[in-house]
Parts: C-alpha cells; sequence; structure tokens
C-alpha cells in the first residue's frame, strides 16, 4: 500500500519581494556572442534574478531585488572591458506585461526616471 501525500504551497509575494524592472541602452554590441559574454557579468551579479541583453534592440532587461545595487554607473563599469556603453537607464517597479523596449533613437531626447 503507498501513500501519496500531496503539499501545495501558495506564494503570495509580499511587498518587500516586489521585483524592480532595470533597462538601459546598451551601445556598441557587435554580435549575439558579444551580448551573451556582457548579459553572463550582468546576470551574476548579486541580487539580480534575471538578465537579459539584447543585440538586435540594443536594450538591457533586468529584474532584480529591491536591494540590488546596479545603477547606471554600476552597469557602465561593469560593461566597460568589453567595449560597450550605456545610456538611457530606467528602474521601476516591475509590473508583468508592461514591458516596453526602449528606443536607442528617441531615449535620450525624453528623460527618463532614475529609481
Amino acid at each position: 500500500m503507498a501513500l501519496v501525500v500531496v503539499c501545495i504551497v501558495a506564494f503570495r509575494p509580499s511587498s518587500h519581494c516586489q521585483l524592480q524592472q532595470i533597462q538601459a541602452v546598451i551601445v556598441g554590441i557587435v554580435s549575439p556572442q558579444h551580448a551573451a559574454e556582457i548579459n553572463a557579468v550582468l546576470a551574476a551579479q548579486p541580487d539580480v534574478v534575471m538578465s537579459r541583453t539584447d543585440m538586435h534592440t540594443k536594450n538591457l532587461l533586468i529584474h532584480a531585488l529591491p536591494e540590488c545595487a546596479l545603477d547606471l554607473a554600476a552597469i557602465k563599469t561593469l560593461i566597460q572591458p568589453f567595449g560597450v556603453s550605456a545610456r538611457c537607464f530606467k528602474r521601476e517597479r516591475l509590473v508583468p506585461g508592461h514591458f516596453k523596449h526602449l528606443d536607442p533613437q528617441t531615449c535620450g531626447s525624453v528623460p527618463t526616471l532614475n529609481r
């Protein structure tokens, strides 16, 4: 006779665990491999949950815990050895389904919030 026990645990995110969405435009990516190398460094930073660097859109997207210390200066320092730069930094609370790419052509023309 086998006894099967099923345990269902529901996790409800608390306000202090609300993820942050960090975005920036990365200038100078030359190949998908180059983007992957940059992304590996950013994804390995403390309190980063997910990171994506895209060569075609020049967009960087990071999901991070609120404690994550990444700001534009830190990102620039981390990616500088790869010969690229970052601009148009944006950090806000992650709202599922509310993602919009930053336009590398116009993102510098309108100030973005740095929270």
